[in-house]
């Protein structure tokens, strides 16, 4: 029979580090610990290592873990103020985003139930691009410079929720799929004590219209209620606009590391002309190089310097291999740029169109999109796709180029050194050697300068696709057709050339800055949501959970939070004294605030044999192991066990144990808790059996009802004991399996549901 207070230890395991923070996954049998080091480590039940996720930086520590439900995707909050998404099953980081504070805390609400907000907006052009847009090409297969082994990072595609962020300064975020931006507050605006206060908790409302913070103001604690509007009536298309906004960042990542791709490739050029051509070139007197290359095409003699580059530093020899190298790198470029990031593009302008549609749906979309950011985002991404196509124009020219003047080149060494010139290299038609001159004549074309505009250094100005692959303007921009009929309609109609439809083509940008600035017009898109949400913040009610003479200056508080949607009602349970804490009850239907009052002090009424045993109980830890049982690890000060340690409990209260035993308060601007609830000793409600005694002195827990599991962290954190929960009276011990951590992990959570 299975027993609600009943535990088994597990297994153990002294960790060789210092642990500060330690997180259970929601379905899955991993636990995500945080050592001294910053690093997080994913373990299996059976301690199996799964993966390591080392620190961002030397000294940032990991503050705050939480797993999103249904995923694999964990949250990590530094103390640099990095928030990391690590996906555990593709060992990466997925998105991160840096804050200008030590993290506080973190976590991922509930799932948001889809389907209840959603039905309404449903429509059959939500997952029409995975029918339209072909999937993107993987770039290991067209560059050798590829870092990763997936086509792209992919974000969660599990129930949505948000991501809750909590800075040290005060200050709020939520991130709804932990990636768009969707509010923020700033608490230091809402308490007394603005140079002496904590936030201790957050947590967003079952209904996801509220949020209940925390905080210790100045030694005196209080939760603080805020409401929003908007955050309630417009999940389902925040949920629509979040996801599409999840494709973008995606689609941007893979535009990113195309750019990256060819940037690589294009280097490789570059090293080939700065060691053979760009030193020649720098030694030459300004304007004498062109003229040199001229002379040497229309008369068939070069100069000494020329002559001697030619014949002695660069060879025949050497101009087949530059050109086969030129030419290979130019192809990957090519590659890179014809398939994977044309088609991201594509799918960048089909994502942001679905933003601008949502624009003009302003019954839905008033307070989460500007119609003219969407419009000015779809127009930059048009610019960013007209630079890629005249960059294949670029490209094409310039391997042209490239061939025609490096077996012009081979010829004109071969004849320096009077050696036959085999007939089928010599013959040149009149229109390659009119390009040819055109060629040469622009080598002197390109000069680098200063930041003051000063000229120091000169190229070998042999190509003109490296200017496009630079954040700059480009030196030599691509000839315009001014006799072309479109050119000479928006030249001659002012109304037409600056109209909003028609997308532009600025010249003088180069790839590099076009992608910056259709990104930066993409971000623009994603500010209303946050903005809208932040101003709808309303400050409805403070509860006094202790005043500031009663809470010792020392004291850390505990909390924690559960929020049921189905019953309607969020549980927050915190310390408010060593051997004091507080269950509140927050109904959301009928706005009333329920509170009990525990102490771990005996009463008239405690049994006399657990009045002598548990006389000087304090509160290390507790954490709610489901919706119906609060977990709580205690401590003896009076007790020691064998080996002389202070005696530690764990104990599973169930919360049904208190129902007649609170207070009821009538939401209000501000409540005082502590005068108007009367206290009731909790060895009045659990009996001896429910404490369960636990090896030496615990400095901390972390529990899992779905998993049925609890970890506790010894006296010097150095050590976790694995607790089994609810175990049967006659269980007999099973070897625990050692299949792939993932496939097991599955099967678990399956068999929860």
């Amino acid at each position: 029979m299975t027993q609600v207070n009943a535990m088994k230890q597990i297994g153990s395991r002294n960790m060789g580090f210092r642990v500060e923070i330690m997180e259970w996954s929601n379905k899955m049998d991993l636990i995500a610990i945080g050592n001294e080091k910053g690093e997080v480590i994913i373990h299996r039940l059976n301690w199996q290592k799964i993966v390591t996720f080392s620190a961002p930086t030397d000294n940032a520590k990991v503050r705050a873990l939480s797993w999103q439900p249904d995923e694999t995707m964990i949250a990590v909050g530094y103390s640099n103020g990095k928030v990391s998404l690590l996906d555990v099953e593709k060992e990466e980081e997925v998105f991160s985003i840096e804050y200008s504070d030590e993290i506080r805390t973190i976590y991922w609400t509930k799932p948001i139930v889809a389907i209840e907000y959603r039905q309404a907006y449903r429509n059959r052009s939500e997952l029409c691009h995975a029918f339209f847009l072909p999937a993107l090409p993987n770039l290991n297969a067209l560059s050798s410079t590829a870092k990763r082994n997936e086509d792209h990072k992919s974000f969660a595609k599990g129930s949505p929720c948000y991501l809750i962020v909590c800075l040290c300064s005060g200050k709020i975020y939520l991130q709804i799929l932990g990636v768009l931006p969707c509010g923020a507050i700033d608490i230091s605006e809402h308490i007394e004590k603005v140079d002496n206060f904590k936030i201790i908790n957050i947590r967003l409302n079952a209904t996801f219209d509220g949020i209940n913070i925390i905080v210790n103001d100045g030694g005196c604690i209080k939760i603080l209620t805020f409401l929003n509007g908007i955050l309630h009536s417009s999940t389902s298309p925040m949920l629509s606009l979040a996801a599409n906004y999840a494709h973008v960042l995606e689609t941007q990542n893979y535009i990113n590391d195309t750019i990256q791709c060819m940037v690589e490739a294009w280097e490789t050029v570059l090293l080939e002309m700065d060691n053979k051509l760009t030193k020649y070139a720098n030694s030459q007197p300004e304007g004498s190089l062109s003229a040199d290359f001229l002379e040497l095409m229309m008369f068939g003699y070069a100069s000494t310097e020329l002559e001697q580059f030619l014949t002695n530093e660069l060879t025949e020899k050497g101009i087949k291999k530059l050109g086969n190298s030129i030419e290979l790198s130019y192809s990957t470029i090519q590659n890179l740029v014809t398939k994977p990031l044309l088609s991201a593009t594509i799918n960048m302008c089909f994502f942001l169109n679905t933003f601008k549609g949502m624009s003009r749906n302003t019954y839905s979309y008033k307070d989460l999109v500007t119609p003219e950011a969407a419009d000015e985002a779809v127009r930059a991404c048009g610019a960013f796709l007209m630079k890629i196509l005249e960059l294949q124009q670029i490209i094409d020219q310039c391997v042209n180029d490239m061939k025609i003047f490096f077996c012009w080149l081979c010829v004109a060494i071969a004849r320096l050194m009077n050696e036959t010139v085999p007939e089928e290299m010599s013959q040149v038609s009149q229109e390659d050697i009119i390009h040819l001159a055109e060629y040469l004549n622009n080598f002197d074309d390109c000069l680098l300068q200063n930041d003051d505009g000063s000229v120091t250094k000169r190229k070998f100005n042999l190509e003109k696709v490296g200017q496009y692959l630079e954040n700059e303007e480009l030196q030599q921009p691509a000839k315009c057709d001014t006799h072309h009929r479109w050119n000479k309609l928006l030249e001659e109609n002012e109304c037409l050339k600056n109209c909003s439809l028609i997308i532009p083509h600025d010249q003088k940008l180069s790839l590099i800055q076009q992608r910056d600035k259709m990104l930066d017009a993409v971000s623009k898109v994603f500010t209303k949501p946050n903005s809208s949400v932040s101003t709808d913040f309303n400050h409805i009610s403070t509860l006094i959970c202790s005043p500031e003479t009663e809470t010792p200056p020392d004291f850390e508080i505990k909390s924690t939070f559960i929020a049921s949607k189905a019953a309607q009602v969020d549980i927050v349970a915190l310390t408010v004294g060593p051997d004091e804490f507080l269950v509140i009850e927050f109904q959301l239907i009928t706005s009333v605030v329920k509170c009990t009052r525990l102490n771990l002090k005996p009463s008239p009424f405690t049994p006399v044999h657990m009045a002598q045993t548990y006389n000087n109980l304090t509160v290390v830890d507790l954490q709610f192991y489901n919706d119906s049982i609060l977990s709580l690890l205690l401590q003896n000060t009076n007790q020691a066990d064998r080996d002389g340690k202070t005696q530690s409990y764990f104990v599973q209260m169930p919360l049904e144990a208190i129902n007649e035993k609170h207070s009821q308060h009538q939401t209000a601007e501000l409540i005082y808790l502590a005068d108007r609830s009367l206290f009731h000793s909790l060895l009045d409600i659990v009996d001896n059996s429910f404490l369960k005694a636990v090896d030496g002195t615990c400095t901390g827990m972390a529990v899992s009802g779905s998993r049925k599991v609890a970890a506790v962290l010894s006296e010097n954190c150095k050590k976790i004991s694995i607790y089994e929960m609810e175990v049967e009276d006659d269980e007999d011990d099973v070897e625990m399996s050692h299949n792939s951590f993932l496939d097991t992990s599955k099967e678990s959570a399956v068999s929860t549901e």
